[in-house]
């Protein structure tokens, strides 16, 4: 609907009751406390004097801060707990993006201390070695040609002789750093399979692949451009993970260079976008399934007894792996080429079938299960340690979990409004009452799994119900203005929905970048009763004098931004 010019709109009435013509204002005015999506018949709380427009199946009404709900009500409603869990497959639960390296051992820590100083130099050079080498040689073979030659036509002629020969000196890199490589199979020549799909994806050393294979194409995000002259011999395919658009160009790439009659390399994707431990197959994304070309599986394994090069989001670091990885005196990688796997026409036609069955077929190869986690997944781990969240390694496993135990967001809501104030006396829960509390399937091993993760050492058998409500909160509220997210932690940790200049700095550095001496100033032009507390008609008011702030407020929690503004 077309707003209409200033001139001929009608006055607005804001909470204080004065009129004002502001747009921020408008919004102020207009900004619901509770926003519960496709939840229609609902009454909800608030200030008699809010308009809320466009939502025309909500009644504003009573009291502020009155609960949405009923008291005890929680299970009152005809909730079929079915409807909102998935049915069970044998899906792995384990959380692929940790990796525990376990380092106990005095003999091993022993031992490592005497390579460090005996191999790990000797190693170093030669490596060192190795690398000017090959970068000279693919500084000659690039001599002359621009970012746009490698992007638009294949290297032929000698340039494309020189590949073999800059490959064997990458691979004698990884030599030296003491992998030993076993290959089974044949890789596909390129009219075979013109793209070759690697997974398990869990190492920095995987990138050995794209040397074994005579430098196939990799996809490379952007942000990697400049690995330098070795990875642009490759004529790598890039992407920004971030920009829709890019992704669009990248998939275009793909398909354009996988169906090409010109002589190029393979391309190689590792379709987990990310790096896992290997316990299971993550979600495959299907930009290497959109040619709709016969691909040949590969295979990674890392048989050793200590893993030292698995590289996942929570876990050791490339520089501790590394260090590990290069004073032991063998590392063991094996690298298997898969029949090449030709789509139907369904797979042809749904990349993401076509994915699903690439991935099934290889979790067979490898004898470990499919899991339902994607990169998504990771990018929400990162977004939730950036903000300092607690549980960031787990809220992957919370938000499935909820899903598969039957959870459903306004019962979490609800629960929150319901409960004047969380306090040592009624915040403890045990594993009945939490699923009675919100309304969760009984006797389920998702729910138990649930209630699992926010046990404590010191508390067996019960959780923090105040720990469990902010991360479902902040489930509740991803791709959703922020102040959503605010307008909960109101009544998560105020008394009524009052929140004291402590607890509203609680309940903002989660969403923006603020400092408490900023909240302090808030606090006190909210407070103009001098109660010691506001409640969220106080801080809307006063937000009006801080624009920036609102339109911060305003934002969408959105993960993909990873980190707050």
């Amino acid at each position: 609907m077309a707003t209409p010019p200033e001139e001929q709109r009608e006055p607005t009435v804001g909470p204080c009751g004065q009129s004002h013509n502001d747009s921020m204002d408008d919004f102020l005015c207009e900004m619901p406390y509770l926003n519960i999506s496709r939840s229609q018949n609902l009454n909800i709380s608030g200030s008699q004097n809010l308009n809320i427009s466009g939502s025309q199946n909500l009644n504003i009404s009573g009291p502020l801060n009155q609960s949405p709900f009923k008291p005890g009500s929680q299970c009152s409603k005809s909730l079929d707990p079915g409807k909102h869990a998935q049915p069970e497959h044998d899906i792995h639960r384990v959380n692929p993006f940790v990796h525990k390296l376990a380092w106990d051992d005095p003999i091993d820590k022993f031992k490592t201390a005497i390579l460090t100083v005996v191999l790990l130099p000797f190693r170093v050079v030669l490596i060192l070695v190795c690398l000017v080498i090959a970068w000279a040689l693919a500084n000659i073979g690039l001599f002359g040609l621009s970012k746009d030659d490698l992007r638009t036509k294949p290297l032929t002629g000698w340039r494309r002789r020189m590949k073999g020969l800059l490959s064997d000196f990458a691979v004698l890199t990884y030599t030296c750093a003491g992998l030993g490589i076993t290959i089974r199979g044949r890789q596909a020549r390129r009219a075979e399979a013109p793209v070759l799909v690697v997974s398990p994806h869990s190492s920095f050393l995987d990138a050995v692949i794209i040397y074994l294979t005579g430098l196939s194409s990799p996809l490379v995000r952007n942000a990697d451009r400049n690995l330098g002259k070795l990875i642009d011999y490759a004529q790598p395919i890039y992407v920004c993970r971030e920009d829709p658009h890019s992704r669009q160009s990248t998939i275009r790439e793909i398909i354009q260079r996988a169906n090409s009659t010109e002589d190029w390399p393979q391309i190689l994707i590792f379709p987990e976008g990310t790096c896992t431990n290997r316990t299971s197959l993550i979600q495959f994304k299907p930009g290497a399934f959109y040619p709709g070309v016969p691909i040949q599986p590969v295979l990674m394994r890392y048989p050793n007894e200590v893993d030292t090069v698995t590289w996942t989001w929570e876990g050791p670091s490339a520089i501790q792996l590394l260090w590990r990885t290069l004073t032991k005196f063998h590392t063991f990688c094996e690298i298997e080429f898969l029949p090449v796997y030709y789509p139907s026409e369904a797979e042809k036609a749904d990349p993401k079938l076509y994915a699903r069955n690439v991935r099934d077929l290889m979790a067979q190869a490898l004898n470990i299960p499919i899991s339902d986690y994607t990169f998504d997944d990771c990018k929400l781990m990162t977004y939730v340690k950036n903000i300092n969240l607690p549980y960031a390694s787990a809220i992957a496993d919370i938000e499935k979990l909820r899903r598969l135990a039957g959870s459903a967001p306004e019962i979490e809501t609800q629960v929150t409004w319901d409960t004047p104030e969380l306090t040592d006396d009624n915040r403890y829960v045990t594993l009945p009452q939490f699923t009675k509390t919100f309304c969760l399937i009984e006797n389920h091993e998702a729910t138990a799994a649930l209630f699992e993760i926010f046990v404590k050492p010191g508390r067996p058998n019960m959780i923090d119900l105040k720990e469990y409500l902010l991360m479902t909160l902040f489930l509740n509220s991803l791709n959703k203005p922020k102040l959503d997210f605010v307008t909960n932690l109101f009544n998560l940790y105020g008394k009524y929905g009052a929140v004291t200049r402590t607890k509203l700095y609680d309940a903002l550095k989660y969403v923006v970048k603020i400092s408490p001496e900023e909240v302090d100033v808030l606090f006190v032009e909210a407070d103009t009763n001098c109660n010691g507390e506001i409640g969220m008609e106080h801080f809307q008011r006063a937000l009006r004098k801080h624009p920036t702030l609102t339109m911060k407020l305003l934002t969408m929690n959105d993960p993909n931004k990873l980190r707050l503004q």
